[in-house]
């Protein structure tokens, strides 16, 4: 796993070198991950008898393992920001799609693209996304913590690997 954290964290790191562009994506990539877990939060998974979920937390379940099997303390810190952003999202979806929820996930996900795609204005460089998208979304979520840890001297390691790409 340490193979693909590097190339994650190398790849992805090459798309966000100026720091304003960190910072309009601490505010974006939340947002548009919170509208993404209202809308999985409308649809449910049940086996009778064992448990129900909707979508959401099936999400947060498999986004955490796989985070924290590419480097358990960022993965660990990761998945918090994920939990919490689907229990705040489980508000809006547990009466299922009403007016509210819509508007929610409307808003929260046009404003977490608008900060987003401002911040590559800023950086000059085209979104990730673009190039990959399932790996740029899947991972960006674990990226931004990463980064926070990083500027609160956590996982240097994992800072200095990933600054020094060849990529």
């Amino acid at each position: 796993m340490k193979a693909k954290l590097q190339h994650f964290m190398q790849n992805y790191y090459h798309y966000h070198t100026k720091k304003l562009t960190l910072w309009t994506h601490f505010v974006g990539i939340p947002l548009v991950t919170f509208s993404i877990f209202i809308l999985l939060g409308w649809v449910h998974v049940s086996v009778p008898n064992l448990f129900s979920l909707n979508l959401a937390w099936i999400g947060v379940i498999i986004f955490a393992i796989y985070y924290c099997l590419l480097d358990l303390i960022i993965g660990a810190a990761a998945s918090i920001l994920l939990i919490v952003l689907c229990f705040v999202a489980g508000f809006f979806t547990h009466h299922g799609v009403d007016a509210l929820s819509l508007k929610i996930f409307a808003v929260t996900f046009i404003l977490g693209w608008v900060f987003q795609l401002v911040g590559h204005a800023i950086e000059g460089k085209k979104p990730a996304l673009l190039d990959n998208f399932f790996e740029s979304v899947f991972i960006a979520p674990f990226f931004i913590t990463a980064e926070i840890l990083f500027m609160f001297g956590v996982r240097k390691n994992v800072q200095r690997m990933m600054e020094n790409s060849d990529s």
